[in-house]
């Protein structure tokens, strides 16, 4: 073991001769007791009688301390890189962090809403910044940054994140004339937690269509009427969203937010998605033998997911056959479509399924049984490529009446061209007793009024009856209505020339390709029935008159001009006669507001079960409604905010 260090102090003091409890004082020459033969006395005699010399003395003991704990480190093991993050910081340590996050407050505040969005997007638990990989990371990249622990990150992101991204939604809102919303009810058994899911819809002024979460509000009893109803205008309230400004609310088929809606005194449409899979469904379920079909091939799904034996066979025998790797998987009951897949699927790999059925103990799936499912794969396509379109974000509400009548009309095609000994053929007229049953409500102004006011489609779906009562609706609408930069319908408008048409604002005639794999069919037939000769052009001129005149001109102008190609953005047409068609366009950014189905809304279902997995079971509600608020917002802003 070393000697010990001596103390500087005696660089100023030596030992008195004569007593060893005693020392001299160099300078001063003056001699001082040390009791215990401490150098305590001798340090407050330096300190109170010579202060030069103890600054000089404080200096040199501080460098010659940080020399001794430099070589102890050198001999001592370092410690964990646990016990590092996890041991109590030295108050000159917060000092020195607190100093450094000071000099470099803008980008402490970056990391910390970047961290925030982290928790929020990935669905992350706020304990994961206390986990030693993410201290770790952060300390390799930022060394300087001070790390926070959960209970700074949930305040953060609860308070300070969820109120700006909270003032981009409401600025956003304040653009829209009018709104659409999409709601529905997402429930946990596994914790009792239930979201009540509001998604809000609008065009801005310049026609740009926008989608934002306006609320998950938490339920912490039954979902009755009654609370729905008050969930509803909590929210309206707390956007300050008044009621006539609310276009419509597109709801599922549930029977209590049914009558809540009514409570709240809103317009409300089923969502037409859940129609038509309901249709679909009474088809599967009306012949015995689909059903049978059905079943079998659950069962063969069911014994390949149980058996990476047998998906390694079956992978085996497509090398054989020269054919993809392809698995077999089974339909699920909440999942849209998920029948028509699964008969698909099977289709694909039938030879290679026939192959290891042949070697195994499953029952086989007959010749009528491959044909039921041809059949039903045949029939389904346009259902398929109906929901997938119905389901996108940027389809309007304008597109339900026309691909419901190509639905209608596929469906009597298909009775037309196959012969008695079709095996589903009973089924199929199910299905069409379904479609005429579940959609006798289209004849609704909010679908009809959209559909004649999307350039794509006008009055072509519509009878010369409907033609006229949508104008008179529209004249209707447009006197209760406010325009923007004017205070009432019935002013005057100073002349204004309108050209119905000319060859730079009109579209060829034709079909386009899809970005869809299957939507080809689809809007190949939609093209076809919307393919006609060239309308009337006209030139009106209007002077001094009423906005009801104008208005009614207006229509007349829209009226004559040519569609639009079935696969332009009839947004993007509205975009740039806005200016030449003032008054409709602002009734168009009211009715195009509402989306087809409230698919929006049910997308954050996934999301919400993310985050409340088991172990985090109890996560309070409130917080997963601020997390799936920032998550779906702040990318619409492009985390500016």
């Amino acid at each position: 073991m070393p000697p010990p260090i001596q103390s500087d102090i005696w660089n100023y003091f030596k030992p008195n001769e004569q007593d060893r409890d005693k020392a001299d004082c160099k300078i001063c020459n003056k001699t001082y007791s040390r009791k215990g033969r401490t150098t305590s006395s001798l340090k407050s005699h330096l300190k109170s009688m010579h202060p030069e010399q103890f600054s000089l003395f404080e200096s040199s003991s501080k460098k010659k301390q940080l020399q001794k704990d430099n070589t102890d480190a050198e001999r001592i093991p370092l410690s964990t890189p646990l016990q590092e993050l996890k041991r109590q910081l030295f108050l000159e340590e917060v000092l020195v962090k607190q100093e450094n996050r000071d000099s470099d407050n803008y980008n402490s505040e970056k990391i910390d809403k970047l961290i925030g969005e982290m928790i929020a997007l990935q669905n992350l638990s706020f304990n994961v910044v206390e986990g030693l990989g993410f201290r770790r990371l952060m300390k390799e990249l930022v060394p300087q940054y001070n790390l926070r622990g959960r209970n700074f990150f949930t305040d953060f992101v609860c308070k300070d994140l969820y109120g700006k991204v909270a003032e981009k939604v409401k600025e956003l809102i304040e653009k829209f004339n009018y709104l659409s919303f999409t709601s529905d009810i997402w429930s946990d058994p596994s914790t009792d937690a239930s979201l009540l899911i509001l998604t809000c819809h609008g065009i801005a002024k310049n026609f740009d269509r926008s989608s934002i979460i306006l609320k998950c509000n938490t339920f912490d009893g039954r979902h009755t009427e009654d609370i729905i109803d008050e969930k509803f205008n909590t929210m309206l309230s707390e956007w300050n969203i008044e009621k006539q400004r609310v276009h419509c609310l597109i709801r599922d088929e549930g029977s209590n937010i049914e009558r809540a809606v009514r409570l709240a005194g809103l317009n409300d449409i089923d969502c037409t998605v859940h129609r038509m899979q309901l249709a679909v469904r009474c088809f599967l379920d009306s012949q015995e033998s689909i059903k049978l079909v059905e079943q079998k091939c659950k069962i063969i799904s069911t014994h390949f997911n149980h058996s990476t034996i047998a998906q390694k066979q079956l992978q085996a025998i497509q090398d054989r056959l020269n054919q993809p790797h392809l698995n077999v998987f089974r339909d699920c009951i909440t999942r849209w479509n998920s029948t028509f897949y699964m008969f698909e699927r099977f289709l694909k790999v039938k030879d290679a399924l026939s192959l290891y059925i042949n070697d195994s103990e499953i029952n086989p799936i007959l010749p009528e049984e491959w044909k039921v499912i041809e059949c039903c794969i045949e029939l389904l396509i346009p259902f398929e490529e109906a929901t997938r379109e119905l389901s996108s974000s940027h389809t309007l509400i304008s597109s339900v009446i026309p691909i419901i009548q190509i639905l209608n009309k596929k469906v009597e095609d298909y009775l037309a061209s196959s012969g008695d000994f079709n095996p589903i053929r009973q089924a199929v007229r199910t299905l069409k007793t379904e479609l005429t049953t579940k959609f006798s409500h289209l004849d609704n102004s909010l679908y009809v009024i959209a559909t004649y006011l999307d350039p794509r489609y006008k009055h072509k779906f519509l009878t010369p009856v409907t033609e006229a009562k949508i104008k008179e609706d529209i004249l209707m609408i447009a006197r209760n209505t406010e325009f923007d930069g004017s205070d009432s319908f019935n002013i005057g408008v100073k002349r204004m020339r309108m050209t119905v048409s000319s060859e730079n604002d009109t579209e060829p005639q034709g079909s386009g390709p899809s970005s869809l794999v299957r939507s080809s069919c689809l809007k190949n037939d939609l093209a076809m029935m919307l393919d006609s000769s060239s309308e009337d052009e006209s030139e009106c001129i209007a002077e001094d008159v009423s906005a009801e005149t104008i208005l009614k001109r207006e229509l007349q102008c829209y009226r004559n001009k040519k569609r639009l190609n079935v696969d332009k953005n009839p947004l993007e047409w509205w975009s740039v006669h806005r200016e030449e068609l003032k008054l409709l366009s602002q009734i168009a950014r009211r009715f195009l507001s509402t989306p087809p189905s409230n698919v929006s809304s049910e997308q954050f279902f996934s999301s919400a079960g993310l985050i409340f997995e088991p172990l985090r079971n109890k996560l309070d509600p409130e917080k997963v409604a601020i997390l799936l608020f920032i998550k779906y917002n702040a990318p619409i802003f492009n985390f500016r905010y």
